[in-house]
């Protein structure tokens, strides 16, 4: 009797873990969507507002890869610019 309320609490502890890992899972997910529809948006208003030598755009660049990086994006810095072009 005792051993089945261990088994059976070692089980519902195993099933809250696994849920907080999946929402862990969901919400870095949430984040680098997030993070990149800011960078969508901060790299249209730095296009149309950029100076002739593009150093704007390239920092926006970088800034945002950054980021992303952090957040997993597990492309190089010209992938994460053609996202940011794919989606303009």
């Amino acid at each position: 009797m005792l051993h089945d309320r261990c088994t059976e609490r070692r089980s519902l502890r195993k099933q809250n873990v696994e849920q907080l890992l999946a929402q862990l899972h969901a919400s870095e997910h949430d984040k680098f969507a997030a993070h990149l529809y800011r960078s969508r948006r901060e790299y249209r208003l730095d296009c149309e507002h950029a100076g002739k030598s593009g150093r704007q755009i390239e920092r926006c660049l970088i800034s945002t890869f950054r980021v992303a990086a952090s957040l997993g994006f597990k492309g190089d810095y010209r992938q994460w610019e053609e996202l940011l072009v794919g989606l303009h």
